[in-house]
């Protein structure tokens, strides 16, 4: 998507290769509009805020300040009003598409979304409202974007869709690119104390977990009776295990040691490792994840889950190519430059986790 270019002095504009190009006047309240709909600048200022966090994820050295790398060979300043534009760009192709597919929200789908943008925003309130962000532009950009997509999707998608993924399509994608795997963990540090353990117990844990990983291995014990094992040793009131059915990749959250582990086992190999980002040991058994299929396709929850990672790109390339095609939106040049990635530069600390 191309910005648009200010030729000279006196405010004429020009039009590029895509989108519609309006002169703005000194009204800096709105970012873009259509003859329907004006969003508030306050959504383009969210969706700069939320380009500005995903850029500081993918630039080489994070050493160095995020505005003077390039995010996928381009200027991160403009990778990031790029990506901000095109969010607010999609606010228009969606509602487009409730019109086109006939939906519309329902009651109870209008106060859900009050509600998620009430709690949300309670957390990010003071970090948002300083960049001049208001709840209603927050709740226009995150929960009623979120839940107008969503329906829109599948609509598409879904079992009565114009394109419906078939059951089976989706069992093959599940069962390709999916991972099904169960882990117990000891901490290695006093969990009152947060004191490292020392090196005797340390040592004395994980070859506890060593030998267990080697009988799971043999057949002579299950996981179940690992865990209770792991329970008793640490004296706790809980089994510190857990069974994951997941896409393991880089955006999964697991740590990247963990998931290059499990991509490396077969189905019911049991391995052990030590995480030193969380400071824990961990006995790992990968699952057959064929045997998750039948209730990951017929529970309505996981088989939405499953359809949305195996068509959310699509659909975000779809949705995108038409925001970039767009000949009726008309955005404020004036307004959205007033507002720089630079202004984040500051606050780019704790307190300006992403919000929504």
């Amino acid at each position: 998507m191309n910005f648009l270019k200010r030729l000279t002095a006196s405010l004429l504009c020009v039009a590029m290769l895509t989108g519609m190009t309006a002169c703005s006047g000194s009204d800096k309240t709105w970012a873009a509009k259509t003859n329907e709909k004006t969003l508030p600048i306050g959504v383009y200022i969210y969706y700069e805020y939320l380009a500005y966090q995903n850029a500081s994820t993918k630039v080489e050295d994070s050493t160095k300040p995020v505005l003077e790398q390039k995010i996928e060979d381009t200027d991160a300043t403009q990778w990031i009003k790029k990506k901000a534009l095109d969010y607010t760009k999609l606010l228009f192709v969606i509602d487009n598409k409730m019109k086109e597919l006939k939906l519309s929200l329902t009651d109870a789908e209008t106060k859900e979304i009050d509600s998620t943008a009430t709690s949300q925003w309670s957390s990010y309130k003071d970090t948002l409202e300083g960049y001049g962000i208001s709840k209603e532009s927050f709740s226009m950009a995150t929960a009623e974007f979120n839940t107008k997509s969503s329906k829109v999707f599948e609509a598409i998608y879904g079992a009565k869709g114009s394109k419906a993924v078939s059951d089976a399509d989706l069992k093959t994608y599940f069962e390709k690119n999916y991972t099904d795997f169960s882990y117990v963990m000891i901490p290695l540090y006093n969990p009152t104390t947060y004191a490292a353990l020392d090196e005797k117990t340390e040592k004395e844990y994980k070859q506890f977990l060593d030998d267990q990983a080697a009988a799971l291995n043999k057949g002579s014990t299950t996981f179940d009776a690992v865990s209770t094992a792991v329970q008793k040793k640490l004296s706790l009131d809980y089994a510190p295990s857990q069974n994951v059915t997941t896409l393991l990749n880089e955006e999964s959250g697991y740590p990247t040691d963990l998931i290059s582990l499990i991509n490396g086992m077969k189905a019911g190999e049991a391995k052990t490792i030590t995480l030193s980002t969380v400071s824990a040991a961990l006995l790992v058994v990968k699952n057959d994840v064929t045997k998750k299929t039948a209730t990951q396709i017929s529970n309505a929850s996981t088989r939405s889950q499953v359809l949305g990672n195996m068509k959310h790109q699509e659909f975000e390339d779809e949705m995108t190519k038409l925001a970039e095609e767009s000949k009726d939106i008309t955005v404020n040049d004036k307004a959205i430059d007033s507002y720089q990635p630079t202004m984040f530069v500051q606050k780019d600390t704790g307190s300006s986790s992403t919000a929504g």
